[in-house]
């Protein structure tokens, strides 16, 4: 159900500003040395979640946004805090002291992460569906970790002790880790998606996931070297990506 709350006239451009700051930060990233780019994913994350926040801001309140900011980053670091303790659901693996600082032994930003890429992925999904919000949020969310995983386990940020099966062209991760974020992300976006809903202006969020989309492909194919990682995160991230960007083009 569609609530009716009225937009915001003011500071509606501050959601954009932030995006391009996160899209500068990113390509900083690329430009940074190997082992040397703690920093600046730290900011990424932190400017990426920010526009997430100051665009539901606009878009739908104080009341909303904090309870979608508390569930989403309070169920990151609880599936972490899980995960890294239990190895359920993702499989075995530990943190490194690379990121800092932690709570409870996952890194501050981790709960972040997941807040900042689950805002677009439910906007989204949200957009293009009534019936298949959950499942289609869900997969959008889960893809982005084809290319999250290999850049942070090449960063050497998490390390994982258990590393087969792994999807071809991909070593390292074992596919328990994407099954496990497929069926938290189903919970999640369940979660999530019992908040009230509203049309929005969907220019942001389809920004912020169209640049991970895009932005992932063109790093792993002709900056990182990882041409499996480009086709297999371009073509998942694409279940999301491709009918949202069709929709907003015929609006």
């Amino acid at each position: 159900m569609v609530t009716d709350i009225a937009r915001p006239t003011r500071l509606h451009w501050w959601p954009w500003v932030i995006v391009c700051a996160s899209i500068l930060a990113q390509i900083t990233w690329i430009l940074v040395p190997a082992g040397q780019r703690q920093a600046v994913t730290t900011l990424v994350v932190v400017l990426f979640a920010a526009a997430s926040i100051s665009h539901a801001l606009l878009e739908f309140g104080v009341r909303w946004t904090a309870a979608f900011a508390g569930i989403s980053a309070g169920f990151g670091l609880g599936i972490e805090l899980l995960g890294h303790t239990t190895d359920i659901p993702f499989g075995a693996y530990h943190y490194t002291d690379e990121l800092q600082p932690h709570l409870l032994g996952v890194p501050v930003i981790v709960p972040l992460a997941w807040l900042m890429m689950a805002y677009p992925s439910l906007v989204l999904a949200r957009s293009l569906t009534t019936r298949w919000v959950v499942p289609l949020a869900a997969v959008g969310l889960t893809t982005w970790d084809l290319f999250l995983d290999p850049q942070m386990v090449g960063e050497g940020y998490w390390v994982w002790e258990t590393k087969t099966p792994a999807l071809p062209g991909i070593p390292g991760i074992p596919l328990q880790n994407y099954a496990g974020w497929l069926a938290g992300t189903l919970l999640l976006m369940w979660l999530l998606n019992r908040l009230p809903r509203r049309d929005v202006d969907l220019g942001v969020p389809l920004l912020l996931y169209g640049w991970m989309w895009i932005g992932g492909i063109v790093a792993n194919a002709v900056f990182l070297d990882r041409p499996a990682v480009a086709v297999i995160g371009g073509l998942g991230m694409a279940v999301l990506g491709v009918p949202s960007v069709l929709a907003w083009l015929r609006r």
